[in-house]
C-alpha cells in the first residue's frame, strides 16, 4: 500500500512540519513561573508563550510555557532580559558540550527552530495538530500562539473543512494503513499519512456541513476537557471503542462517559463520516478494503491531473506564491486582461504631452495577511524604513497594522529595528 501512494501531491505541498526541538529544559516555563516573569517585566510576553506537546494532545494540557526567540541574534534576545538569562543560566551550560556546532554557537535559540513552520502560520489564528504516535488517531485545533514540541505535527491551515477530512474515518483508515507504527502505537508519517492523501472537492454547502460537524466535535472535546480533569483525549476515545463495539465500561470509563457526552461525540464522528463519503461521491458504509482502493484509485487521478496543471491546492493564498509562483503571475496576468479599460480624460492626456515624469503611485495593499507581510519583507529588504514609510507605500495601509507585521518578522529574526525608530533587513544565520 505505502509504496503505491509514496508520490506527494502538489495540493498538500508545504503545510506540515514537526515541531520545535528544543535541546534544553531550560527553555520550558511551568505556568507559575511564566506569571512571574512577565509580572516583572510585560515586555518579555513577546518571547514566552504556550506550549504543547504529545501528551498534552492526548492526555491533558500541562500548563506548560516556552522561552522562544526564533531566529533572534544574540543581541535581538538581549531584549528580552529576564527570559534571555534564564535561558543563560538552564540552557547554555548545557549546550556548551554539544557536539553540534549550530546548537553551541546559537544557544539561545531551539535546536530545531523550524523556519518552514514559522513561515506557514503566520497569518492563521489556528492550525491543526495532531501527536506523531497515539492509540487514536485525533486532530485539534490549536492557537496559533501556541508552540508546538517536536513530536506534534503541525498542519498550517485554520479550515474547518480540512480538520473534518483529517477526523474522519476514510483519512484514519489511510494512516493507519501508510504511517506504521511506533512499538504498539500507530504512527503518523506526515510524508505518507499527510503529504499523498487525495482530499475531496465538494461543493460549497457540503463544504461548510463539513465543517460545521468539525467544529462541533473540536468544540465539544475541548469543553469535556475543560470540565473534569478525569477527561482525557485518550479516555473519551477508548470510551467510543467500547460503545461501537458493546463492550462494558469500567467505573473509571463509565465517570468519562458521563462528564464527556462520548455518546456524542460518537454520533458527531458518525455524521462527519457519512458527509466525507458524500463528499467523495461514495456509498457509506463502506468495508477498510474498499475505502483504501478507493483513495488509492483517486490519488492517482490526481497525480495524473497534477501533471496537467490541474492543482487542488488545500491553502492556495499561501500555497501558490511560493510554491507555483507561475500560476500567481497568470492569474494576475488574467484578471488585469479582464478589468475594462478606463476612458483617459483630457486631464490625463494632457498630462501625457508634457515632459514632467509621472509621479510614483503606492503599491496597493495585498489582501491577505501572509502577502502583506512577505511584501513589507521585500520593501525593508530594499532600504531600511519606519514603520510610517512602509504604510505610506502602500495605498491603503494601515500604520497600527504595519507595525504589527513589523514586529512579527522581528520576533521571526526577519528584521531588526535601529535605534533611529527604522527597520532594516537582518542578515540570516547560515
Amino acid at each position: 500500500m505505502a509504496a503505491a501512494v509514496r508520490v506527494r501531491l502538489r495540493s498538500n505541498e508545504g503545510l506540515t512540519a514537526f515541531g520545535f526541538a528544543l535541546h534544553g529544559d531550560g527553555f520550558l516555563l511551568r505556568r507559575d513561573e511564566a506569571d512571574l516573569l512577565l509580572a516583572r517585566s510585560a515586555q518579555e510576553r513577546a518571547v514566552v508563550k504556550p506550549y504543547r506537546g504529545g501528551r498534552d494532545l492526548t492526555d491533558r494540557a500541562r500548563d506548560l510555557f516556552v522561552i522562544d526567540f526564533g531566529y533572534m541574534t544574540e543581541d535581538e534576545a538581549r531584549r528580552f532580559p529576564l527570559a534571555f538569562q534564564r535561558v543563560a543560566d538552564l540552557v547554555k551550560p548545557e549546550r556548551d558540550a554539544n557536539a553540534r556546532q549550530s546548537i553551541r554557537e546559537f544557544w539561545w535559540r531551539f535546536g530545531w527552530p523550524r523556519r518552514e513552520l514559522r513561515d506557514a502560520l503566520l497569518g492563521i489564528s489556528t492550525y491543526i495538530a495532531t501527536t506523531e504516535t497515539a492509540k487514536h488517531r485525533t486532530f485539534s485545533m490549536i492557537d496559533a500562539a501556541v508552540a508546538p514540541d517536536h513530536m506534534v505535527v503541525s498542519i498550517a491551515t485554520d479550515s474547518h473543512f480540512v480538520l473534518g477530512i483529517l477526523s474522519s474515518e476514510a483519512h484514519r483508515t489511510w494512516s493507519l494503513a501508510v504511517g506504521g507504527t511506533l512499538e504498539d502505537r500507530p504512527r503518523y508519517n506526515k510524508s505518507l499519512c499527510f503529504d499523498p492523501f487525495p482530499f475531496p472537492d465538494p461543493a460549497p454547502a457540503l463544504r461548510t456541513k463539513i465543517a460545521e460537524v468539525a467544529n462541533h466535535l473540536d468544540t465539544h472535546r475541548k469543553a469535556a476537557l475543560a470540565r473534569d480533569e478525569r477527561v482525557t483525549m485518550t479516555g473519551m476515545y477508548n470510551v467510543v471503542e467500547k460503545l461501537r463495539s458493546d463492550e462494558a465500561l469500567t467505573t473509571k470509563e463509565r465517570a468519562i462517559h458521563e462528564i464527556a457526552a462520548c455518546g456524542i461525540l460518537r454520533d458527531l464522528h458518525d455524521e462527519l463520516d457519512k458527509l466525507v463519503a458524500e463528499a467523495y461521491g461514495w456509498p457509506w458504509p463502506m468495508e477498510r478494503e474498499e475505502i483504501l482502493e478507493r483513495l488509492v484509485a483517486l490519488h492517482d487521478e490526481r497525480v495524473e491531473e497534477e501533471k496537467r496543471g490541474i492543482i487542488r491546492w488545500l491553502r492556495p493564498e499561501y500555497q501558490i506564491p511560493r510554491f507555483a509562483p507561475e500560476q500567481a503571475e497568470a492569474i494576475l496576468a488574467l484578471d488585469e486582461s479582464e478589468k475594462p479599460a478606463k476612458k483617459r480624460s483630457k486631464k490625463s492626456k494632457a498630462a501625457d504631452s508634457s515632459d514632467e515624469a509621472p509621479k510614483p503611485t503606492a503599491t496597493p495593499w495585498p489582501a491577505t495577511a501572509v502577502e502583506q507581510i512577505s511584501a513589507i519583507s521585500a520593501l525593508i529588504a530594499q532600504q531600511s524604513r519606519s514603520a510610517a514609510e512602509v504604510a505610506a507605500a502602500f495605498a491603503g495601509a494601515r500604520t497600527e497594522l504595519v507595525t504589527r507585521h513589523l514586529d512579527t518578522l522581528a520576533l521571526m529574526g526577519e528584521v531588526t529595528l535601529g535605534p533611529d525608530a527604522r527597520y532594516q533587513a537582518s542578515r540570516k544565520a547560515a
